[in-house]
């Protein structure tokens, strides 16, 4: 089955360890964290995605061409190419903007429930580039020939969308410099929860959710928050090694054990 077949027709969220790179790591996760997502439920956004990166790949070609003297001019070619990375840029930037707006509200409700109302996030898109500069052609081409100089210098494009970030702010400081890893691993939860409340939402069915150690860097008080939080959110799979407040508590939960390669049910 090709990738472009399985849109829209399951959706899946997986939490890792290493997925505290989303609130902690270099913006490249928060783009990932971007497009994962929504080319899970939106087949047009997958397409638009696909076409700016093999254009972005022409364009940088291009680019390294022309700053290693392999090329002596190519102004017109990178017209030709802006003008299709401006138009894939528009739509990928639209839906990431739509994206970040569904689930900001969620976000900040589930990092209340998790902290017990200590803490406050406000998460933002932030585009390298405003959309309003690409509202109209001959503006957006305008934008990129400001930075053209500089692309041809270092070989390679330096705005558009696979330069975008996410803003996460916590009790209005940047969660990166200042969070606690706790703190930082609350909202990265609560992102790839909120996360999968749009796409539940926008396939009208329930996304499968996949937890690997969540609760590692968890105090007992997160950790039962979490618990009531999954609790009856359909089809959830938690992997840990620490088994505490899940035997018993919750009527639709039950618990295997592994050992020695045996699975047992408590």
């Amino acid at each position: 089955m090709r990738v472009l077949d399985a849109v829209g027709t399951f959706a899946m969220v997986f939490i890792l360890p290493e997925d505290l790179n989303l609130t902690s790591g270099s913006p490249r996760f928060h783009r990932s964290f971007m497009d994962i997502y929504l080319s899970q439920f939106s087949r047009a956004y997958l397409l638009n995605l696909m076409e700016y990166q093999r254009i972005l790949k022409q364009r940088n070609s291009l680019l390294k061409a022309m700053k290693d003297g392999e090329k002596k001019s190519g102004a017109a070619e990178l017209d030709a190419w802006d003008k299709s990375l401006i138009a894939a840029a528009i739509k990928i930037m639209a839906a990431r903007q739509n994206f970040l707006r569904e689930i900001e509200s969620n976000v900040e409700k589930i990092v209340l429930g998790l902290s017990g109302s200590k803490e406050k996030v406000k998460i933002a898109y932030r585009p390298r580039i405003e959309k309003g500069d690409l509202d109209d052609l001959s503006t957006a081409l305008d934008f990129f020939q400001k930075f053209r100089a500089s692309d041809k210098k270092y070989g390679t494009t330096l705005v558009g969308p696979h330069r975008d970030t996410i803003e996460i702010m916590m009790n209005h400081k940047p969660l990166r410099e200042f969070g606690s890893l706790g703190q930082r691993k609350t909202v990265m939860i609560a992102m790839k929860l909120a996360a999968l409340e749009v796409m539940s939402n926008h396939l009208k069915d329930n996304a499968i959710l996949v937890l690997d150690e969540a609760f590692a860097e968890f105090d007992r008080i997160r950790t039962k928050s979490l618990l009531d939080l999954l609790s009856g959110r359909g089809q959830v799979f938690l992997a840990s090694a620490d088994e505490r407040g899940l035997s018993g508590v919750y009527d639709d939960i039950r618990v295997f054990k592994v050992d020695g390669g045996m699975v047992t049910e408590n």
